[in-house]
């Protein structure tokens, strides 16, 4: 009885902790459109929230990228973005990756 009732308290403690993460989201998705584009790579986003908020594409692809999202202006996209860098992609299948402009 001793060993169930300590093993109880045990899973008890355990299960919060994983179900808090490890110190919270490590991505946040969502969708967008691209309302803006520069010709120099830098995009304004339109979040779902109705957030605006200017990106600069990939510098290593920025023409290609560029490209890609002038063509898919206003057009929904599924956004996927972290601290190391972010997707954009459309619903042709296209990607552009982005960071915050500032």
């Amino acid at each position: 009885m001793r060993k169930s009732s300590s093993f109880c308290i045990a899973v008890i403690t355990v299960i919060p902790l994983f179900a808090a993460g490890c110190g919270g989201r490590l991505a946040n998705t969502g969708f967008a459109r691209v309302t803006e584009v520069s010709p120099h790579g830098a995009i304004r986003m339109q979040y779902d929230s109705g957030e605006l908020s200017w990106k600069k594409v990939d510098p290593d692809n920025s023409r290609n990228d560029t490209l890609i999202a002038m063509k898919n202006r206003l057009k929904p996209a599924k956004f996927l973005e972290t601290k190391n860098g972010s997707t954009l992609t459309f619903l042709d299948g296209e990607t552009i990756v982005y960071k915050n402009l500032h």
